[in-house]
């Protein structure tokens, strides 16, 4: 009877509003992997239920995963020895992945363990919002002054240059992967925490950060024209940048991605041309069950499909940002803009890249492209959100996670 209440009890506090939303993600997820990759499966083994049968481990894993931290005691979150160390384990990993594991797509950012490859990057996305969430709450904790000489993390004083330290290293090793897109979001992530934490007017942290994406897109479209840094490495992103603003120049090169995923986006329609019936993924589109899969969902789904997605996923975005300004604790107010940062700046950049309003950078669109990295650490963030929400219909945040 006891164990009946208290699972009543969860139930009823359970964040329904954010879980069915991702529920709904993940089925349409293996739905639209299964379809954008059994074709090229087929030519290539004969097989074409390779990644559908990953893909839907990884969403019943993620589900598990997802309750699971719905329910633990979130304590441990804040623990000074699990930040600490796992700036060390996650720096090991990017450190494994860059010097000892073979390029993929020209980068150094997966560790292959041959039955499955992870991607380092993804789990430091929501360890840095971990990270920052406790550092920016112990700084209003201690006066909110951000130029105090020694922060109190936990039973020890640790020196903030040394925090601020690790924090840069990470991103510094993250770029070096190179992986520009899960240091754009990494970036992203500091960013708004930090403008959360200075506590400026909604209006004037939107002006910043339009602001600075302005002056990134002003200097990306002059850059465009310089060659002396063609044939480097920066020379091969400043041609992505090429590629957005005039694609079909460059269609027979290094814009034949975007074309065919304007492609796909066009053949769809309004309607779709049905599951199953994408020309593009057919050859067209690299990897058409990952960076493009909104593009295959488009054209097989139409733009009522495709609208249905982008919906969903903000609504979990909103939702989750809703979570943090209802916040009664400076700790989970931070952690909740971290996670809807982002889940934001993912979904932003893999929408982006695909209509031509970004360069391509391989972020995965959030529960539904192929990856179990990804839906790893977003159903971990996903969960440990849902527990901020039942200890706030609880009335037990303040006691659980602090003030």
């Amino acid at each position: 009877m006891e164990m009946k209440k208290k699972f009543a009890e969860k139930l009823k506090y359970f964040d329904y509003a954010l879980f069915i939303p991702f529920l709904i993600l993940a089925f349409i997820g293996v739905v639209m992997v299964y379809s954008a990759s059994s074709i090229n499966l087929s030519y290539l083994t004969g097989s074409t239920m390779q990644y559908f049968i990953r893909q839907l481990i990884y969403v019943v894993m993620g589900i598990g995963i997802t309750i699971l931290f719905a329910q633990l005691n979130p304590r441990w979150w804040r623990s000074t020895g699990l930040l600490i160390g796992g700036w060390f384990f996650f720096m090991g990993l990017l450190i494994i992945a860059k010097f000892f594991n073979s390029a993929i797509n020209g980068a150094n950012g997966w560790i292959n363990l041959k039955i499955i490859s992870i991607q380092p990057s993804e789990f430091c996305k929501l360890y840095l919002v971990m990270f920052l969430a406790n550092l920016f709450s112990n700084y209003n904790k201690n006066g909110g002054n951000i130029l105090i000489r020694k922060l109190k993390m936990g039973k020890i004083f640790v020196k903030e240059w040394l925090l601020i330290a690790m924090v840069l290293t990470m991103l510094v090793m993250i770029l070096l992967a190179p992986d520009m897109g899960g240091f754009a979001i990494s970036f992203a992530i500091v960013i708004v925490m930090y403008l959360a934490y200075v506590n400026l007017k909604y209006w004037k942290s939107l002006l910043i950060i339009v602001s600075g994406i302005a002056t990134i897109g002003v200097g990306a479209y002059f850059l465009q024209f310089t060659t002396f840094l063609d044939g480097t490495k920066i020379g091969y992103m400043i041609q992505r940048f090429r590629a957005v603003f005039e694609p079909f120049k460059y269609e027979n090169s290094i814009g034949k991605q975007l074309v065919n995923s304007l492609y796909a986006i066009s053949n769809g329609g309004i309607l779709g041309r049905g599951i199953g019936e994408s020309i593009q993924k057919r050859g067209y589109l690299p990897e058409p069950y990952t960076d493009f899969i909104i593009s295959i969902t488009a054209e097989e789904l139409g733009a009522i499909g495709a609208t249905v997605v982008i919906c969903l996923l903000a609504w979990v975005i909103l939702r989750i940002y809703l979570i943090g300004i209802r916040s009664k604790s400076t700790y989970a107010m931070f952690f909740c803009y971290g996670v809807g940062t982002f889940f934001a700046v993912e979904t932003f950049f893999n929408i982006g890249g695909a209509i031509g309003f970004l360069p391509i950078t391989g972020v995965t669109l959030p529960f539904i492209s192929y990856g179990g990295s990804s839906m790893i650490v977003l159903t971990i963030a996903l969960g440990m959100v849902m527990n901020i929400s039942a200890n706030q219909k609880r009335g037990t945040e303040v006691a659980v996670f602090g003030e």
